[in-house]
């Protein structure tokens, strides 16, 4: 009973510190994990074979690639493209959401927020719009794109070494869903904000780009999507050997790349492992006997909502943790059912993702506020139109 208890507590304090300022994810995930310690769940010992290290060194070392592409200049430059590129409102729109929606695909989506969010923010003060239309679709796009890879996120990153599935596998499978996700999210936004953006001017945004380290941190990104595509070492440990590379060919310090490294991310993955395996040793059972999956539609769109009620009741990323001790040997379609509507969700509300928080507190320090029920206008109807068409694409291919 007692890691039950362990359990809700933080899973409640993860859900609540959006509304309580001095509480952060990795705060209350750290109170959960000493719990489980304190009151004899486990020993020490145990909570450190508890955690899962593939998980950890693939989310370090794709923050360290990230990081040495911002530090280039690389995603200013992305957006004085994007600028020349958009004439006007709706291309503009929809260059935001294909690059955010890509970008996330590759590197981590909350990565991408954090570089791309005071971009978005310069280009439509450059632009003459509100850059409230384009956070929205920045972040709905970015959880979207995320889900078309095992490294596009950090819940996807955990299916992906657990299920088993190659990132050939997974990508082929998820593309689909994601380039249909991804043009749901444009119309949904247009539709929504039409009037503001058909108030697009021409404007111009100055870049810094450092080209060597740019090219570096690409040709180095390349060579980590090929070890995950050739499948030639786990893919942990391709992406720990590309940030490697980039400290030793990078010519910046790496204290630089380090400081940009969420460590917050790290210390709440690996906090959550423990408590998820106190959990797991009384619940696991339980838990696997509530999520059966069928073969039919309704089962699929059964599972995906469930996932999505879950999801926004604890946070995507916990809730993927509580099912994956309870779902091993499932078929191949659960986890791509999982992957799908547990990143999805995350486009609910202003809270339903890390991804979306970014995005609202980078804004806010350019003073953008982003509220929640002005999210709320574009999140609920993208959340649910693309969990609908994503449960039935996974169903019919």
């Amino acid at each position: 009973m007692i890691e039950l208890l362990i359990s809700i507590l933080t899973y409640a304090l993860i859900s609540l510190q959006s509304f309580y300022r001095k509480m952060d994810r990795p705060a209350a995930s750290t109170i959960g994990a000493a719990l489980m310690l304190a009151f004899g769940v486990m020993s020490l010992k145990e909570a450190v074979r508890a955690i899962d290290y593939n998980t950890i060194m693939l989310l370090f070392g794709m923050m360290v690639l990230t990081a040495y592409l911002g530090i280039a200049g690389f995603f200013d430059w992305l957006a004085s493209k994007i600028m020349g590129f958009s004439g006007n409102g709706k291309r503009l729109l929809f260059t935001i959401v294909f690059s955010s929606g890509f970008l996330s695909a590759l590197f981590v989506n909350d990565t991408i927020c954090v570089f791309m969010t005071p971009v978005v923010v310069r280009v439509a003060l450059s632009a003459g719009i509100s850059p409230i239309p384009l956070l929205i679709a920045l972040a709905t796009s970015a959880n979207v794109g995320s889900a078309v890879t095992i490294i596009g996120n950090p819940q996807n990153m955990l299916i992906g070494l657990k299920s088993g599935i190659g990132f050939v596998q997974f990508t082929a499978k998820m593309l689909p869903v994601g380039v249909a996700g991804i043009f749901i999210v444009y119309s949904v936004i247009y539709v929504l904000y039409r009037g503001e953006l058909g108030k697009l001017r021409n404007g111009k945004i100055e870049v810094n780009l450092n080209r060597r380290l740019a090219a570096k941190g690409l040709l180095t990104f390349a060579l980590v999507l090929i070890l995950f595509v050739t499948e030639f070492y786990p893919v942990s440990l391709s992406a720990f050997i590309g940030a490697a590379i980039m400290f030793a060919i990078g010519g910046v310090k790496p204290r630089e790349a380090l400081e940009k490294v969420d460590w917050g991310l790290l210390l709440l993955f690996c906090n959550l492992f423990i408590v998820m395996h106190g959990f797991e040793k009384s619940y696991g059972e339980k838990i696997l006997s509530m999520l059966s999956f069928g073969e039919s539609f309704a089962d699929y769109l059964y599972f995906s909502l469930l996932t999505v009620a879950g999801s926004n009741l604890v946070s995507n990323v916990p809730f993927v943790m509580m099912v994956l001790p309870a779902a091993k040997g499932a078929a191949a379609d659960f986890w791509l059912i999982l992957a799908m509507a547990s990143t999805f969700a995350g486009n609910l509300t202003l809270i339903g993702s890390v991804a979306n928080l970014i995005v609202a507190e980078s804004a806010e320090r350019h003073g953008v506020h982003l509220s929640f029920f002005e999210y709320l206008k574009a999140g609920v109807p993208v959340t649910f139109a693309t969990v609908l068409v994503g449960a039935l694409l996974i169903y019919i291919t």
